[in-house]
């Protein structure tokens, strides 16, 4: 986590810290969330699909794509809006924006959004 965190350049929010270690990334109902995958050596998962993006498509540096959005877009972290709790709101990045600076305020923390996009997923109901 510590190299991802420094190959971002980012601090991520407490309760994707969590997802990493729990679950190191998953998949819900056919909707991915990226994590961080090790494989021959390299860092996968949200460390590729986001350094891709700031090089491709002029991604801010503050954020970490962890899903696409389904319409050519991602959600995304903003770490450069950490709370006092350590989190971050989850915004979508690049679906409609005008540039690749304009987010869409999703949610207030990765924890939160997962969720409900997982129960939503498997068709679950609010509890």
């Amino acid at each position: 986590m510590a190299e991802a965190e420094q190959r971002l350049g980012v601090s991520f929010p407490d309760s994707y810290k969590l997802f990493l270690r729990e679950l190191g990334d998953c998949d819900v109902a056919g909707d991915e969330f990226y994590g961080i995958v090790m494989r021959d050596g390299q860092l996968l998962g949200a460390v590729t699909e986001t350094l891709d993006l700031r090089e491709s498509a002029g991604m801010a540096s503050s954020l970490v794509a962890f899903r696409p959005d389904g319409m050519g877009g991602y959600f995304v972290l903003d770490t450069s809006r950490l709370n006092p709790d350590s989190e971050a709101p989850v915004c979508a990045w690049g679906s409609g924006a005008h540039s690749a600076t304009e987010l869409e305020w999703i949610g207030t923390d990765f924890g939160t959004v997962v969720l409900e996009l997982a129960r939503r997923g498997l068709g679950l109901r609010d509890a």
